[in-house]
């Protein structure tokens, strides 16, 4: 999705891989949905397991917010790469982001949809089941389903939010000082350790004053509609232009690194003080107004903070010089993220009906995903027009042996 580039020349290992495995995730988060308890995904399972439950809460916490956090991060680097451009930035951010979410979402839909069909048809000598409500004539600006690519439109928003940012503190010629003021702000609440709560204050603000929110789904994902929901904004909005200041304080990456410990612990008694907080609800849940929960409201979005500077650190410990398989991954991450909903959906209904451990199910749909899409990323994408597309063009050469490898 970016290039990825440190400023010694070489590539940010740890973040390409923490940016691939929020991705990769994905594959999980949705992967577990079928086995939930109650059904409200696509595909319902025979075999339903608490544990299932459990693991699309904890994952729904921190995910998204990590990914925009790296998002926001490699935005600018690539506006520093095109020497401040806006125009450059925005062009290579169509194609880049543009073009595969117009290309891919009418066949990521459709196949959707088709899935969706013949999961719920009726088994054969059973009587049909009721014909759904007409769907309203075509999409609407509330209406229109974005599916799993919403992130993609969220990325365009924000890029665009970015840009005129930019060209406006430029005009104004208040963007080096107020940029050197607010270095010194990030850099002293990030080494203080009150950073989180700072970025946590958006989305607290958000979940308290919803009257309508259920606790347990947490941001309610913008995945319907062209106007983000309220909590999606806050969220979303704060996790990139924070990853946008931590990439002009790159000194910060090891401090997160030095307090690893510190984020681990705060995630893991964030996740009990959330789950506890929630009484264990269900995501059919009756929806409570925010200011019922203030305590929950604050400790969620600290959790996902917890989580995301917890990654962030691990990695820039464990991660930080290159490894072929790592950087594989995330260079395939993008286009398995693209296509996994579809492949999800299909090896959770061929696994539906059959009365199998759920952890042997469950590893059915993950690893089959992952492989297909790997196999796919391989053969038709990575050095293809599409790999092209997605991350920029990949050639082999031979080698003086004859061996083929990356140029």
């Amino acid at each position: 999705m970016t290039t990825s580039v440190e400023s010694t020349g070489g590539r940010w290992h740890d973040l390409d891989a923490v940016r691939a495995f929020a991705l990769l995730l994905g594959i999980a988060f949705h992967g577990v949905m079928s086995f939930m308890e109650p059904r409200f995904w696509i595909v319902g399972d025979a075999v339903t397991d608490p544990g299932a439950n459990l693991a699309f809460y904890v994952i729904h916490i921190f995910r998204m917010t990590t990914f925009f956090v790296l998002a926001g991060f490699f935005a600018r680097l690539l506006l520093q790469k095109r020497d401040g451009n806006v125009g450059a930035f925005l062009g290579n951010r169509l194609k880049r982001v543009g073009i595969p979410l117009v290309a891919f979402w009418p066949v990521v839909f459709v196949a959707i949809v088709a899935i969706m069909i013949v999961a719920n048809m009726p088994a054969p000598g059973t009587p049909a089941a009721a014909a759904p409500p007409p769907p309203p004539p075509g999409f609407t600006l509330q209406t229109f389903p974005l599916t799993h690519l919403w992130f993609l439109y969220v990325l365009l928003l924000l890029y665009a939010g970015a840009a005129v940012v930019k060209i406006v503190t430029d005009v104004t010629r208040i963007g080096a000082p107020l940029g050197r003021m607010l270095d010194k702000l990030t850099g002293m609440l990030t080494k203080a350790d009150f950073i989180i709560p700072v970025l946590a204050l958006p989305l607290f603000a958000a979940f308290y004053f919803n009257d309508a929110w259920n606790m347990w789904l947490g941001i309610l994902t913008p995945d319907t509609g062209l106007f983000p929901n309220t909590m999606a904004v806050a969220g979303y909005t704060t996790a990139f232009t924070f990853g946008w200041w931590l990439h002009r304080r790159a000194d910060l990456l090891d401090h997160l690194a030095s307090r690893t410990w510190l984020y681990g612990i705060a995630a893991a008694v964030g996740t009990w003080g959330c789950l506890t907080l929630n009484g264990g609800s269900a995501p059919t849940a009756e929806l409570v107004k925010g200011s019922d929960h203030a305590l929950y409201c604050i400790a969620y979005p600290m959790t996902a903070w917890s989580y995301a500077f917890f990654l962030i650190g691990g990695a820039r410990i464990l991660l930080k010089n290159e490894s072929p398989l790592v950087r594989y991954l995330s260079d395939a991450s993008y286009w398995i993220y693209i296509v996994h909903i579809p492949l999800v959906l299909l090896f959770q209904y061929l696994v539906k009906d059959y009365d199998w451990h759920i952890a042997a199910k469950v590893a059915i749909v993950l690893f089959g995903t992952l492989l297909t899409g790997l196999l796919s990323y391989s053969l038709i994408v990575r050095y293809t027009f599409i790999g092209t597309i997605l991350n920029g063009r990949r050639r082999r050469k031979k080698t003086p042996s004859g061996t083929l490898q990356e140029a």
